[in-house]
């Protein structure tokens, strides 16, 4: 998934760069760090991201599908609070945060198959048959509860 991150550059090299992670933070939740260089930036947001989903979901008050990020644009858009910052755009896998894989036996209609395998070669969005199989599952699940 990809998360923005609002990035407050330092005045002096004696202060550490602030990330902010905006999708991260709620009424019940705020997802921050400090990177002393610009180079440790990324890994330690990826680091923030994953600790607090982690959370977010042992607390069984939050579902992976609930996290959204609209994006930079819309997030200097709507909080003046981020004024002044620098943005940038991380992926971090979530995968693992999912729960774990279970094999199971599905039948499906040969030209259904094709199209699946079709789709998961010409889409990067896909790893394979069965994430895309997930993901549809995902978004079939989040259409009928909305």
């Amino acid at each position: 998934m990809l998360f923005s991150i609002a990035v407050e550059v330092p005045q002096d090299e004696q202060t550490a760069y602030g990330l902010t992670i905006p999708a991260l933070c709620n009424e019940n939740y705020g997802c921050f760090s400090a990177a002393d260089h610009v180079e440790d930036v990324a890994g330690m947001a990826r680091e923030a991201i994953l600790l607090t989903i982690t959370d977010m979901i042992e607390s069984g008050c939050y579902s992976l599908d609930q996290i959204k990020d609209p994006g930079p644009v819309v997030y200097q858009k709507t909080h003046p609070e981020f004024d002044g910052q620098q943005w940038f755009v991380i992926e971090v896998d979530l995968s693992e945060l999912e729960g774990k894989p279970q094999r199971i036996n599905i039948s499906l209609p040969d030209v259904l198959i094709r199209r699946i395998d079709s789709r998961v070669k010409t889409q990067e969005d896909y790893r394979d048959r069965s994430h895309f199989l997930a993901v549809a599952a995902k978004n079939e699940l989040l259409r009928m509860e909305g």
